[in-house]
């Protein structure tokens, strides 16, 4: 049972790292552009459902509009929580524990009916 959190340790912890290393990079590199091209105009504020918002971020990026990276290191922080949930049910399913999978899918589950019900 020490090495399954060992090996959860391990894991949430790079998780937090990319996360938070990738967020920075994308803010980053939003306020550059941003500044770099006057900062005449504030980057928009997205809106829509989150399919739309990512959509909308990745065709901005693709034009370098400097909202679009904010958007999406904005959309990293919030995704780490979920994506730490998923690889806390897979080292649970590793180490074959019923219990912890089950309680990690009824939580994913409600997580992913509360995105569904917001975005109605």
């Amino acid at each position: 049972m020490n090495a399954l959190v060992e090996q959860r340790r391990r894991i949430t912890a790079w998780i937090l790292r990319v996360s938070i290393a990738l967020c920075l990079g994308l803010l980053l590199i939003g306020m550059a552009i941003f500044l770099l091209r006057g900062g005449e105009r504030a980057p928009l504020n997205p809106s829509g459902s989150l399919l739309d918002i990512f959509d909308a971020a990745l065709q901005q990026g693709k034009a370098l509009h400097a909202g679009a990276f904010l958007v999406a290191g904005l959309l990293v922080l919030l995704l780490t929580p979920a994506t730490r949930l998923v690889a806390g049910i897979y080292v649970s399913a590793r180490a074959r524990d019923a219990l912890y999978v089950l309680i990690g899918l009824v939580v994913l589950g409600l997580v992913i009916a509360g995105l569904l019900m917001g975005q109605a």
